[in-house]
């Protein structure tokens, strides 16, 4: 390795990469970024510019041949996920891939072979596990702080305008619409942000037993869902987890993200921060010490700066794996940290939502 830094390709250079990917690995002492693939000049020379980045390519297949490059983050549209980490693998590269993984467990199914076959680390980007306040909510249920955990809540939306039936592309590239408006995504909003909660559903309670949804098109102007409401059961816990999740609400763009999590001898409430800011997470433990005694509360936040945040200690795990370091500088256990299990288990339970609201059944999960 040159100068012993991990050479990083990152294709697909949108708001995920540019808040997510390129300033962690551009300042890390492990990682080099030799080179960048998207398919907008505009998106190529921002990332080739702020990054120095000294090579780029149009076509991401060029990239993912380069035989300097030894792990590619996979930021693109998801329907591109399949091909680009079949690809890469069969190259050796490592791959860190953004949710969803892919848009039919077909694709993911081809997806592990090649990663097994070719023996290289696939980590899934879900960064949510990565958060030093979800994180410290796993350690905490893992240890009965609040007893048996018997519910949890979420919902969070972010508030998209109506742009008419025809918004120009800049638009659609810049407000990543193509989610709700490109039939080739497989699905809207709940395909692209429901896999960050059921995989720290997952993460918390173990797998998923049953799936209930009810999904909307609120915006008729959209091809693909804006609203759901999931409820999800577990095989080997007694929570109920419902999940709301809009981009159909009025409010701020940024939105609002709340959650719950109710045990026999306590809750916990916590508020997410919008991830273009640094605010702390803030989580409110309420509990008696007794059964008689009065309620109390206390509440814990988690300062982040931009090295701390989910995405960059998602990012620096990541490297040291494919470094083969130990992960203790990030604080994160290695057991935990996502595969590419784990995000075909997340895709498996958005596409059981989209069949239960077809059908109007609950689904049962094999």
């Amino acid at each position: 390795m040159l100068n012993n830094k991990l050479k990083i390709g990152i294709i697909g250079c949108g708001t995920v990469a540019n808040i997510g990917h390129l300033p962690v690995y551009h300042k890390s002492p492990l990682a080099e970024i030799v080179a960048l693939s998207d398919p907008l000049e505009s998106h190529l020379k921002h990332a080739q510019q702020r990054y120095r980045v000294p090579k780029t390519y149009e076509n991401p297949v060029d990239l993912l041949d380069d035989p300097k490059i030894e792990a590619v983050s996979i930021c693109s549209p998801h329907w591109f996920h399949a091909d680009q980490v079949i690809r890469a693998a069969e190259n050796g590269k490592h791959i860190l891939c953004e949710k969803p993984i892919g848009i039919n467990l077909d694709q993911v199914n081809a997806m592990i072979k090649a990663v097994e076959k070719h023996d290289v680390i696939f980590q899934t980007a879900t960064q949510k596990r990565f958060d030093l306040g979800f994180q410290f909510l796993k350690e905490k249920i893992n240890e009965k702080e609040i007893g048996n955990v018997f519910h949890t809540a979420i919902s969070w939306y972010h508030s998209m305008p109506d742009l008419g039936a025809s918004p120009s592309q800049d638009v659609i590239q810049e407000a990543g619409l193509w989610r709700m408006t490109d039939e080739k995504c497989g699905g809207g909003d709940l395909l692209d942000h429901g896999p960050h909660y059921f995989d720290l559903f997952r993460w918390w309670f173990g797998d998923v037993k049953t799936v209930s949804a009810q999904i909307r098109r609120i915006n008729q102007n959209r091809v693909n869902e804006d609203h759901c409401t999931v409820l999800l059961s577990f095989k080997k816990s007694d929570v109920i987890s419902v999940f709301e999740r809009s981009e159909a609400f009025i409010g701020s763009t940024y939105g609002e993200e709340l959650g719950r999590i109710h045990g026999t001898t306590g809750t916990y409430f916590f508020n997410v921060p919008n991830e273009y800011f640094l605010k702390p997470m803030t989580i409110k433990k309420r509990f008696r010490a007794t059964k008689t005694s009065k309620l109390s509360e206390e509440e814990k936040t988690f300062p982040k700066d931009r090295w701390n945040v989910a995405y960059a200690r998602e990012v620096r795990s990541f490297i040291n794996q494919v470094l083969g370091r130990s992960n203790e500088d990030v604080g994160f256990p290695e057991e935990w940290i996502p595969t590419i299990q784990d995000g075909r288990a997340g895709l498996e339970i958005v596409l059981a939502s989209y069949e239960s609201q077809r059908t109007q059944t609950t689904i049962e999960l094999p």
